[in-house]
């Protein structure tokens, strides 16, 4: 409880600081702040998609990867670089839209009057009021000139709006653990605080999608140049192969390799039967004719039998080639063929009826038929030459296949090396198709696991103000200067070492405070000083009572360490008060009625030993003896030890060092039994009325506050009856 009525005194001392201090900053913040400008916020939120996603692998979520992803976005829309991308397309926005003398949606009308004050002239001369992005594209050019010119230092430099500085203001945040990304920024134009927050929101897109599928892009352009460069390499070779079977007339070189073979033999088979047909046809001959002798040259030399017999061979010659070239089907369809057939069976009958007409005998020497054997004669020569013509024939084919042989065998080590390359083209092809495919899907499962950013609440054009928190400025400055007030007198409170108040005085002194004396220097109750001094001086006299010796008189003392602390002054009171109760009051000064620099003053150890009283006097009920400064003088202790009372008198408003602990160490020590009170003289207002009560004048107010500091909360002024 004395904390508490420490703290409600405390504040009820300094009331005024409180109530004048803090009304006068007010004051001066609520002035001010009028001229603070509007500011505006717009709002928006993005959804990156990455906590929810899912993969074409099903491969789980990383969550450090999912914070590193969140940190990146946050980190790129902050960035210096995108920041200045920004800047420059507010800059081309507002030159292009700006109005002096009309607010849009892009920039109010003041400031874009200020933006053209601060604009040299070859900027304004870039600009395309009819087409931002050409003004965009100039903007630009002019800021890659050099790194001195306005658009540089306008970002680089404090310029509201499009500087570094205050687009660094943004607000970029996720939303707790979710996928939503808040952008939040504040400015004192509408339309430019808008249209900063959807730019940013749209080079944030733009340079994630860069970084984030840069590489996956560049592995598939890659890839897609590769596949076809590959799918160029094969054509070729497969055109070359094509061109070369062309060339050296080759459908199917295995097939036709094969069927060769095939025929090879088959031709080798038929040419060994055939020249066996062919020497058998000889021998017959032969020997027929050595037989026949005579006649037979005779029918040899029969020049219709000779042509016959050509006939037959190149008949069937004609015949052979077309039956080894042709199949039994189209041999059938064949005219030709057939008509040669005809021709061969005719000259046959022709050499019938010759070999009749030269029978001219009917035997021959050994007595052998004749006609038997020139007909077997007629038939071996006709064997003979349809072998021989058919020997020509196979002989001349086999020589064909030698040649194709010859001609096909350096064509298969050129189709096998082509085949490979070609083999080798395609394997390649298809593994540039793979990466190309490997390279679509990593590119499809990180669209998956990172969808596209994407704006969930767009960023709104602001109709209203923030209040330019202006009540905030207020608040702050009235609760931070009664803070900084009660902050300030409560260390002077704990540090000061002025006696001020009772509880201040008997802490630093040690002696216990018996009441307390108005001061002079309050103008304000200049008027009600007597009377309040007579109700100080009397609370303090009855006080004083309670010490006092009926029958004898009684000694009071009135000590102090200074000069000049009030001890007559307080005397004057003391003496008015008890005369006016009917007592007798001795004061009895030094310097006066005694000096301090007589032995016996020194040396006394009563009071009679320095002064006496006068025979013609009438004895005193109370004799006030006023001392010398402690500090000038030496107090006579055995005096002090046998006076009813001693009051050390001390300016409430000076120091109390630490000499004065000194000098009164040894008076308490002699004085431990006999009363000795510290009175505290040219006290405030307040103090003294913690002893004597409500001071005149009392005013309704006062008495209201004064109950206050006294925690006389429920209390009230009825009189019982």
């Amino acid at each position: 409880m004395d904390i508490i009525q420490f703290i409600s005194q405390f504040l009820y001392r300094i009331r005024y600081w409180l109530l004048w201090g803090t009304f006068f900053v007010t004051g001066l913040v609520i002035y001010f702040t009028q001229f603070l400008p509007y500011s505006y916020t717009v709002n928006s939120s993005l959804y990156a998609g990455i906590t929810t996603s899912t993969s074409i692998d099903g491969s789980a979520i990383n969550f450090t990867v999912v914070n590193s992803t969140f940190d990146n976005l946050i980190n790129i829309a902050k960035s210096r670089g995108t920041l200045e991308k920004v800047s420059l397309r507010l800059l081309a926005n507002s030159f292009t839209y700006g109005e002096e003398w009309k607010d849009n949606q892009y920039i109010q009308a003041k400031h874009y009057r200020q933006l053209l004050e601060i604009t040299p002239k070859e900027v304004l001369a870039l600009i395309d009021r009819k087409d931002v992005n050409k003004t965009l594209e100039n903007l630009t050019n002019y800021r890659q000139k050099g790194s001195n010119n306005f658009i540089y230092s306008t970002f680089n430099r404090p310029v509201a709006f499009y500087s570094a500085s205050a687009l660094s203001e943004i607000t970029i945040k996720r939303a707790g653990k979710s996928d939503i990304l808040e952008v939040s920024y504040t400015s004192a134009d509408p339309g430019i605080t808008q249209q900063t927050v959807s730019i940013l929101i749209d080079e944030l897109i733009k340079a994630y999608e860069i970084i984030r599928f840069k590489s996956t892009n560049d592995v598939i352009a890659y890839f897609m140049e590769q596949v076809r460069l590959t799918k160029q390499a094969l054509n070729r070779e497969e055109d070359d192969l094509m061109n070369y079977n062309v060339q050296e007339r080759v459908i199917n070189y295995p097939e036709e390799t094969k069927a060769l073979a095939i025929t090879r033999y088959e031709v080798e088979n038929r040419l060994e039967a055939v020249e066996r047909i062919y020497e058998g046809a000889i021998a017959l001959r032969r020997m027929l004719e050595e037989k026949m002798d005579v006649r037979a040259q005779i029918i040899r030399s029969n020049t219709n039998l000779l042509q016959e017999l050509n006939k037959v061979s190149t008949l069937n010659q004609s015949i052979m080639e077309h039956e080894i070239f042709t199949s039994d089907k189209l041999q059938e369809k064949d005219p030709k063929l057939q008509r040669e057939k005809e021709a061969l069976k005719k000259a046959e009958e022709n050499i019938s009826h010759i070999s009749d007409k030269l029978n001219e005998f009917n035997f021959t020497k050994e007595g052998v038929g004749i006609q038997e054997m020139v007909i077997e004669w007629l038939s071996a020569c006709v064997n003979e030459a349809k072998a021989k013509a058919e020997l020509e024939v196979l002989k001349k084919h086999q020589q064909d296949i030698f040649d194709q042989y010859g001609h096909m065998s350096p064509i298969g080590t050129q189709v096998n090396r082509k085949q490979r390359s070609i083999g080798i083209a395609e394997d390649n092809y298809r593994t540039q198709l793979k990466g190309l495919a490997d390279a679509n899907l990593r590119l499809k499962n990180i669209e998956m696991s990172t969808s596209n950013l994407q704006t969930v609440a767009p960023p709104d054009y602001p109709l209203t103000d923030n209040g330019r928190k202006r009540f905030i400025y207020i608040l702050v400055a009235f609760i931070g200067t009664i803070i900084f007030i009660i902050t300030y007198f409560l260390l002077i409170e704990l540090l000061d070492h002025t006696l001020r108040d009772p509880l201040r005085s008997k802490r630093l002194s040690g002696l216990p405070v018996i009441a307390a004396f108005n001061g002079i220097s309050n103008l304000k109750y200049r008027g009600f000083l007597k009377a309040c001094n007579r109700i100080a001086a009397a609370y303090s006299c009855r006080q004083l009572n309670k010490y006092m010796k009926s029958g004898q008189p009684s000694v009071i003392n009135l000590l102090s360490i200074n000069p000049r602390e009030g001890k007559s002054f307080l005397a004057k009171y003391f003496t008015e008060f008890w005369k006016s109760e009917g007592l007798h009051v001795r004061l009895v000064r030094y310097d006066v009625d005694f000096e301090t620099t007589d032995k016996n003053y020194v040396q006394a150890e009563q009071l009679s030993d320095f002064w006496k009283q006068n025979e013609a006097e009438q004895t005193p009920d109370i004799i006030l003896v006023e001392y010398p400064p402690i500090k000038d003088a030496s107090i006579p202790l055995s005096v002090l030890q046998k006076a009813d009372a001693n009051l050390l008198i001390a300016n409430a408003c000076r120091l109390w060092r630490n000499s004065d602990d000194t000098s009164l160490a040894p008076i308490k020590e002699s004085l431990k039994d006999i009363p000795f009170f510290l009175y505290l003289n040219n006290a405030d207002r307040d103090v003294v009325e913690s002893f004597t009560g409500e001071l005149p004048p009392k005013m309704p107010i006062h008495s209201f506050f004064s109950r206050l500091a006294q925690l006389g909360l429920t209390s009230q002024k009825a009189a019982v009856k």
